[in-house]
């Protein structure tokens, strides 16, 4: 089931896009990664979904429902920092919550707050707590809506990383166990990468890429890198003598050859007997961020 669509979404201020003809697809049960650098259209793509800007053309559908307004009853946000009352307790934020969204089931505040990890907090007010505890506390307050689909805009900015793992592990808990869809976006690439079984990859408000977590491996291709003399004449040795094409000269002491076939010893000794010093062989792996830097600069890994 399709939870979010967009189609060609679009947002302009003064005449400059924010976020350009966006077409997005998450599906019930992704975790969502939204790559992108600071600026780049995550946030605003995040408020137009949920309803804090609206677009300027293109639309989008919500549990396959182009009526957004019933579908985002079904969504939990939380976006940029949580609000709170910093001189209550987490209980006390959670009860104003409880009566804002008129929910019968009382006992849901001690359930959320056990879920996310504060059930224990007690009497201890909320300005006191961690960052990474604010941004659980957060969560909590969002999840007394019962959302089916969790909006998390940079949840694991400014947090230390005790605080990131807490976080990579609640969204991991909530979508095993909760079955929750969840779309987060972030600029911590290795971070994403231990958590999103799907990506979306958005630069100067375009989607270059969407894919499943699965296909990083694939698109990262794993390549020899060799530190040489001469890398003119090695690419030409390369290309003539051993018919390898797919490589590149990365700088003036190094190439990377993408071809998972050859033999890293006989490439040694074809540029040895043309008087080639090959300084080092290994082999090199891309990650996310790299991948990411890659694509935003038009490059292939």
């Amino acid at each position: 089931m399709e939870i979010l669509r967009t189609n060609n979404l679009t947002k302009t201020y003064r005449s400059k896009n924010a976020v350009s003809n966006l077409n997005m697809c998450i599906n019930k049960g992704d975790i969502y990664g939204f790559i992108g650098k600071n600026g780049a259209g995550k946030t605003t793509t995040i408020k137009m979904i949920v309803g804090l800007s609206k677009p300027s053309s293109g639309s989008f559908t919500l549990f396959g429902d182009s009526s957004v307004n019933r579908g985002r009853r079904k969504i939990g946000t939380v976006i940029e920092a949580p609000a709170f009352m910093p001189n209550l307790t987490a209980r006390q934020n959670m009860l104003i919550q409880w009566k804002l969204l008129n929910n019968k089931n009382k006992a849901i505040i001690d359930e959320m707050l056990k879920l996310v990890g504060l059930g224990e907090v007690g009497k201890k007010k909320v300005k006191n707590f961690s960052l990474g505890m604010k941004q659980r506390l957060g969560i909590a307050m969002t999840l007394m809506g019962n959302p089916e689909f969790l909006v998390l805009d940079e949840p694991t900015n400014g947090l230390d990383p005790q605080g990131i793992v807490e976080i990579r592990e609640l969204l991991l808990k909530l979508n095993r166990e909760q079955n929750l869809t969840i779309l987060i976006s972030s600029h911590i690439l290795s971070e994403l990468a231990r958590l999103a079984t799907r990506v979306g990859i958005i630069h100067d408000g375009v989607l270059l890429e969407e894919f499943q977590i699965e296909e990083l491996n694939k698109r990262c291709k794993s390549r020899l890198q060799l530190v040489l003399s001469d890398v003119e004449k090695a690419a030409e040795v390369l290309k003539e003598q051993l018919n390898i094409k797919d490589f590149n000269i990365i700088n003036e002491s190094t190439i990377e050859i993408y071809d998972d076939t050859v033999d890293s010893g006989i490439i040694n000794s074809t540029l040895a007997k043309n008087d080639i010093v090959v300084n080092s062989i290994s082999h090199a792996h891309a990650d996310l961020e790299e991948y990411f830097l890659n694509v935003i600069r038009g490059g292939k890994s």
